[in-house]
């Protein structure tokens, strides 16, 4: 199983860059950044699409920009019109299952209330890796889980997870050159403690 395609689930615009919905994307734009990629959006997708090289291998990064609901709809147009096979995907998302900072890879599976996830899996099929990134669940039982996805990263999450990247990286690197089980058994784990 070879893997060219990393997408990021989130939210286009200002206001969403750093809240917790869009853990992926502020791990995809450190991927970018690192390789010094830039991105190009696609409008026939909607989509913004980088390349870079990953531990020694190419690999295509896409956000769609259709907003998180209806992630699978751009995805599925860049897969079909780059003839990108589907276990080629792996796609990053955020998770409240998980602390921030940690990384948990799968491969299928339901979407656990996830509607990015959701879209995907009605447009794509549920057969993709999954790279779910940890944003803490909600603080408060009564809270509405919109509200927690929507807002912004504490300063010290925020931390928690910027500092993770390049193990993130070392994971990813891990999946491209070895494969998935040995990537899990390199990441789906605990971080040490501080």
């Amino acid at each position: 199983m070879s893997f060219s395609v990393f997408a990021a689930l989130g939210n286009p615009g200002r206001e969403y860059s750093a809240t917790r919905h869009n853990a992926a994307w502020i791990v995809i734009d450190a991927l970018a950044d690192k390789a010094g990629a830039k991105w190009k959006e696609e409008s026939r997708f909607p989509a913004a699409v980088a390349k870079v090289t990953l531990g020694g291998h190419s690999v295509q990064l896409i956000k769609p920009l259709s907003f998180m609901n209806d992630s699978g709809t751009p995805l599925a147009s860049f897969l079909r019109f780059h003839r990108i096979e589907l276990s080629e995907l792996v796609v990053l998302h955020d998770d409240i299952a998980f602390e921030p900072g940690q990384l948990r890879l799968s491969l299928g599976g339901s979407a656990a209330g996830h509607n990015g996830v959701a879209s995907c899996i009605r447009h794509l099929g549920d057969q993709f890796v999954r790279a779910r990134l940890g944003i803490g669940p909600k603080k408060h039982p009564e809270q509405d889980l919109a509200d927690h996805v929507l807002g912004r990263f504490p300063d010290a999450d925020l931390t928690s997870l910027t500092q993770r990247i390049p193990d993130f990286t070392r994971s990813f690197e891990t999946l491209l050159s070895q494969g998935l089980p040995a990537a899990q058994n390199l990441t789906n784990r605990k971080p040490p403690s501080p």
